[in-house]
């Protein structure tokens, strides 16, 4: 967690940078290693940092040339720029995973949520909104990761909020991938997702929570071209009848 926030403070201010015009369009960054000497930061804090604000659209990376700012600037009222997820899993198989594990993970946190989650839940929304409003996409995609950590971490079953925790990375690749496609409606629609999410946590439905979740991550996913595939239901199995002794 320690490196995330690195990666994102450097990403803020490298945004930042972009929006103010002290980095022009077009313009070469300086090199990665003195780059990272001038943010105070390691390599591949860097990297992590250059890489979301390529999916943003603030940046574009040419290899063997090196990172340049990009020539229009992505704007949370117009399209940005595309790029494709990269890393170890295709990103159907991702957006398929978090359907699964965060709606079982969120109905589990509504039968034991307390007031301060509740109140964290609502405040990184409303976060998230006002990052909106200032085009602070970085603090946008910021926000949207610290409400899913939160939901996480209040998980009562702990092998299921690390294995949520173990995927960060990719689950929030998946959080800053569909910006590109995304419209300011669907931005307002996603907000709201959430703050349905807090409404049924707070009255503790579970089921209510999970369909909620559910909905939110299809319509994400729906946001970047993907169809997901419904969750099975199992059937309940009873066991065999036993003769009394």
């Amino acid at each position: 967690m320690a490196r995330s926030n690195v990666t994102n403070t450097a990403a803020q201010k490298l945004q930042d940078m972009i929006q103010s015009g002290t980095l022009q369009p077009d313009q070469q960054l300086p090199s990665q290693s003195e780059l990272s000497r001038q943010l105070g930061i390691s390599r591949a804090s860097l990297r992590e940092s250059l890489s979301m604000l390529e999916t943003l659209g603030f940046l574009r990376i040419e290899p063997g040339r090196g990172t340049f700012v990009a020539t229009s600037m992505p704007t949370s009222s117009g399209q940005l720029a595309s790029r494709a997820l990269s890393g170890r899993y295709d990103k159907q198989d991702i957006y398929q995973t978090r359907l699964y594990l965060e709606s079982i993970v969120v109905s589990l946190v509504a039968n034991t949520v307390s007031t301060a989650t509740i109140a964290e839940l609502n405040e990184h929304t409303t976060m998230m909104c006002a990052a909106w409003d200032k085009n602070d996409l970085v603090g946008v995609v910021n926000h949207d990761r610290d409400f899913h950590h939160a939901i996480w971490g209040a998980c009562p079953n702990f092998v299921l909020r690390d294995m949520c925790l173990s995927m960060a990375d990719e689950f929030a690749a998946t959080r800053s991938y569909p910006l590109p496609a995304t419209r300011p409606a669907r931005f307002v629609e996603s907000a709201n997702e959430h703050f349905a999410i807090v409404d049924a946590l707070a009255v503790h439905d579970g089921d209510r929570a999970a369909a909620m979740m559910q909905g939110h991550i299809r319509n994400t996913a729906a946001a970047a071209g993907l169809i997901l595939q419904p969750l099975p239901h199992s059937p309940i199995i009873h066991p065999p009848a036993r003769d009394n002794p």
